[in-house]
């Protein structure tokens, strides 16, 4: 009897010690009257086959949320005058002009002209050479 109390008990415990409060969700924005389309990319990988870049995107309003996915093992980094494989930064074009450049994998355009545009990413090492990865997507605002 003492026995089955003690394994009823530990069982009890258990169970109790296993449950968890409800995580915390992020609030999403309120985008009442503003269209919001979200678009999953094709894969791009370099002619070596190392490195791989694949770009999310989202418009809410006349902003573009990007993210991009390089792997594996890659870092951003700022530009340094010598060369590492694996690391580097992304640049934004819009429309076949430079938008900005960027040092981390997920990032908002701002205020972005009503319109169709084409959207290319292209990945630079930290020495700004090419890594001969980019992507071209067509967003609308």
């Amino acid at each position: 009897m003492k026995k089955s109390m003690m394994i009823m008990l530990c069982l009890i415990i258990l169970a109790l010690g296993g449950c968890k409060e409800d995580q915390q969700k992020p609030k999403s924005e309120d985008v009442s009257g503003k269209e919001v389309v979200e678009v999953l990319s094709t894969n791009t990988t370099s002619e070596k086959k190392d490195i791989s870049m694949t770009i999310h995107h989202s418009v809410k309003g006349q902003d573009i949320y990007l993210e991009c996915i390089i792997t594996p093992n890659f870092k951003f980094k700022e530009n340094r005058d010598t060369k590492k494989q694996g690391e580097g930064h992304v640049v934004v074009y819009l429309d076949n002009k430079k938008w900005d450049s960027f040092v981390k994998g997920a990032f908002i355009l701002k205020s972005v002209p009503k319109g169709k545009h084409d959207l290319t990413v292209k990945l630079f090492h930290n020495d700004s050479t090419e890594y001969g990865i980019e992507q071209t997507i067509q967003v609308e605002i």
